[in-house]
């Protein structure tokens, strides 16, 4: 088993570049070929030392990963590491279009329920949540690689919270349609 380094960065782990912007495909290849390595079934006839370490590291890469795959999580643990708090749990937004936006999608999601063809409605609410986001995305990487991390950190807060939008969303759907 290769020396385990519980401190190293996720990017260098996964063998990825340090970016906002990453191929997920590459990046699942990495993740299954370090876990080929170092899956704890490989050690279950070697020492308890050895299976130790290796349910550590397996356990360490799938924090990495899930990190690194993750577009939210991703932008937190890249702000961790350019050394900026992403505490958001106080933030308020004063972007009005955003607030704005935001008021447009809990009523759709709330008028859902009276759609006359829910299915379809759904579809146009996540078509709506998918577009915000990818802009909150696009707006995350753009103000990272010019190092603006105070409007990093906007576009992640606001990241934030259309995800816990898909969460209730997620949960409306199944009420919905009675999964």
């Amino acid at each position: 088993m290769s020396v385990f380094n519980p401190q190293e960065n996720y990017f260098a782990l996964l063998a990825v570049p340090q970016a906002y912007e990453l191929d997920i495909s590459a990046l699942t290849s990495s993740y299954r070929a370090l876990q080929r390595e170092a899956h704890p079934d490989r050690f279950a006839s070697g020492s308890e030392r050895d299976l130790r370490m290796a349910v550590q590291q397996s356990s360490f890469i799938n924090e990495a990963y899930e990190t690194l795959v993750s577009p939210t999580r991703r932008a937190a643990y890249l702000l961790k590491l350019a050394g900026v708090n992403s505490d958001m749990s106080s933030t308020t937004f004063q972007d009005p279009e955003f607030l704005m936006q935001q008021m447009q999608l809990r009523e759709e999601l709330s008028e859902l329920q009276d759609a006359k063809d829910p299915e379809q409605a759904l579809d146009v609410f996540y078509r709506d949540l998918d577009q915000a986001a990818k802009s909150q995305k696009e707006a995350f990487s753009q103000a990272y690689n010019q190092q603006q991390f105070d409007l990093a950190l906007a576009a992640y807060a606001k990241l934030q919270f259309l995800e816990k939008l898909r969460s209730e969303a997620e949960l409306k759907e199944s009420e919905l349609l009675d999964y």
